[in-house]
């Protein structure tokens, strides 16, 4: 049995926080790269109603805040699939305020460039690919506002 069945089983065992584990799993410092299999097997588990869509974005929101350049990375990469992948997860972004904590990410000095770039690309995609963004007024403060002076090349 693969580590990733292991995951999922464990989450049918788990309990309230069991969201929070798998995106410990998917955004770990100890991965080189983002595991592909387990995000897509996140965003098969939200499409088939197995997984809240609320708490895996509160859960991805918990490591773009953490200092880890690596986990930041990841947990972006991560919340990028899900909103490509679940028609639900996007609305959760907002509500949750995620863009918030993306916002202070770029702001902050302490992001690598990296992350800062991928935070904005993630928001500049978001605003082309629906209109309901382009209203919002972290989209308008960062984005349009700062895009100029934030984006490093």
């Amino acid at each position: 049995m693969s580590s990733m069945s292991f995951k999922v089983k464990d989450f049918f065992n788990g309990g309230p926080n069991q969201a929070d584990k798998l995106v410990e799993d998917a955004t770990s410092e100890a991965l080189d790269e983002p595991d592909w299999a387990l995000n897509l097997d996140l965003c098969d588990l939200i499409n088939a109603d197995k997984l809240s869509s609320v708490e895996l974005v509160r859960g991805i929101k918990k490591r773009i805040v953490l200092k880890s350049p690596r986990v930041q990375y990841l947990a972006l990469v991560l919340l990028e699939t899900l909103v490509k992948n679940c028609e639900k997860a996007f609305s959760e972004v907002a509500a949750e305020r995620v863009l918030d904590e993306m916002v202070r990410l770029i702001d902050d000095p302490q992001t690598v460039v990296n992350n800062r770039n991928k935070a904005l690309m993630m928001i500049e995609a978001w605003a082309e690919s629906t209109g309901e963004l382009r209203y919002l007024p972290v989209y308008e403060e960062t984005y349009k506002d700062d895009l100029t002076t934030t984006l490093v090349k």
